[in-house]
């Protein structure tokens, strides 16, 4: 009788995946960016957590010449208690083929959650030198100076010094 059951189970499962309707395949290349472009863009998102985290960043570029490059970095990451929005503006110098000195602003904001009162952004200037070690792995040492946090009180982070690593694949 299980047996007979199990059996009636698994045709069921099979008709039912039959029963969808098929969807195209969408042609995404025709979004492309032409390969002689200068401007080119990126981004990663991580899974959905337990508490319904996310953390998502995307990058939109453009390359003036060989050395110089001006890049908008956009992050957004849900918490549990709140959610944070942070948005760079950096200029890029490229001393060589691997190593890099970069300069920008950088605006850091907590959205309301909860019916909660978010605190006033926070403005950073960031500074800081990069090393591409290999095509898809980066290292960066920055600073993140914070101008406006002895005048709104916010409970957020100071100026700090960080270093950081990204591998792509």
């Amino acid at each position: 009788m299980i047996t007979l059951v199990r059996i009636i189970f698994f045709l069921l499962c099979v008709a039912m995946g039959k029963a969808q309707n098929s969807v195209p395949d969408l042609n995404l290349g025709q979004y492309r960016l032409a390969k002689d472009s200068k401007f080119y863009t990126s981004g990663f998102a991580y899974p959905v957590f337990m508490d319904n985290e996310i953390h998502t960043q995307a990058t939109m570029g453009y390359q003036f010449d060989d050395n110089f490059t001006m890049e908008l970095q956009n992050y957004y990451d849900t918490y549990r208690a709140h959610d944070l929005h942070r948005a760079e503006l950096e200029l890029k110098y490229y001393t060589n083929n691997k190593l890099y000195l970069f300069s920008g602003v950088a605006m850091e904001n907590v959205l309301e959650k909860y019916g909660q009162k978010a605190p006033k952004p926070q403005f950073m200037l960031t500074n800081g030198v990069g090393y591409e070690v290999k095509t898809n792995m980066m290292m960066e040492t920055r600073y993140d100076l914070n101008i406006n946090k002895n005048k709104n009180k916010a409970p957020g982070k100071s100026s700090m010094f960080s270093v950081l690593s990204k591998f792509t694949f």
